[in-house]
């Protein structure tokens, strides 16, 4: 345990400089006897003669005196710049931000929005962990994570809140061979009697399953995956139809096939894009900035595409 402080230190230090107890005091605008009791004090718990002493020529250091004055000098650096941080941590422009994201939504958002939330708050570190749906929400509720960019569904809610980001439409994805390929739209009705690719993830599935029932259909699964990428490349490959909210922006898929995208006609609920935190949990103005941002982030996407 360290039994000095950073003022023992500070007036050892003035006493170097200046030469003398007097010398220091009066620069230090403190008494002299309180210089002298903090030099006494702090030769008596560190061991060490820090001074010679000299009736006619005042103090000189020794040489344990020297070289912890170095230890002393780059000890007072470091207090100051925890001094700096601390008061930047109070007004809230450093710290660091614990965000989880879903593993689907991370290569479609994650990037621009931690960069771009960079570019106004450099002194704040985003900490990125791509997490399963439910893991984000246990991770939210024992406060390893702060945050959490996710589907409003596919876990259980209780206990945390959301802020809407972004509310994605459903898209019917068939492949580019596909004798109705060539709409723009389509209706799911027309889908009923072809085979089903499905996308088996925490969220998606149950979604979609929920979709295709409230049309009144219910296709055969042909083909079922947990990765978005391979259920594009199953229906390239002509296993059947799928349904995703996550657009890429090439119709190649992984393997080199094609396909196509269309917009759906029927009356569909669409799946939200939420900013999930523990409820009740302290946020600090770090959090309700970067949730703020990434209600802009969000709004500003959606008008660069529909221009």
């Amino acid at each position: 345990m360290v039994r000095y402080t950073l003022r023992q230190c500070t007036y050892f230090r003035a006493v170097a400089e200046h030469g003398g107890i007097a010398q220091a005091a009066r620069a230090l605008n403190i008494s002299q006897p309180s210089v002298a009791q903090a030099l006494d004090k702090l030769e008596d718990v560190t061991g060490l003669a820090l001074f010679d002493r000299h009736h006619a020529r005042g103090l000189t250091l020794t040489l344990q005196g020297r070289v912890f004055l170095e230890h002393v000098t780059r000890l007072e650096e470091q207090a100051q710049q925890v001094e700096r941080e601390a008061s930047a941590l109070a007004a809230e422009a450093a710290g660091e931000i614990r965000l989880g994201v879903f593993w689907t939504l991370s290569p479609f958002y994650a990037a621009r929005l931690i960069r771009s939330f960079a570019d106004i708050a450099p002194g704040i570190t985003i900490r990125l962990r791509e997490m399963a749906l439910t893991d984000l929400a246990d991770a939210l509720r024992e406060g390893s994570i702060d945050l959490a960019l996710t589907y409003d569904r596919g876990a259980e809610p209780d206990g945390l809140a959301f802020v809407e980001l972004a509310a994605l439409r459903p898209m019917v994805v068939l492949a580019a061979n596909h004798p109705l390929a060539d709409r723009r739209s389509i209706n799911l009705s027309d889908l009923a009697a072809e085979p089903y690719v499905m996308l088996d993830g925490p969220g998606s599935r149950s979604y979609f399953e929920d979709l295709l029932e409230e049309i009144g259909i219910s296709p055969r699964i042909s083909y079922i995956s947990t990765s978005l990428e391979a259920v594009r490349s199953a229906v390239a490959a002509g296993f059947g139809f799928t349904l995703l909210v996550m657009r890429p922006p090439s119709s190649v898929t992984y393997d080199g096939g094609r396909v196509k995208t269309l917009e759906i006609d029927n009356e569909v609920r669409p799946l939200r894009v939420v900013l999930a935190s523990r409820g009740g949990a302290h946020r600090g103005q770090i959090l309700r900035r970067f949730a703020d941002h990434a209600v802009d982030h969000f709004a500003s996407r959606r008008t660069t595409q529909a221009s």
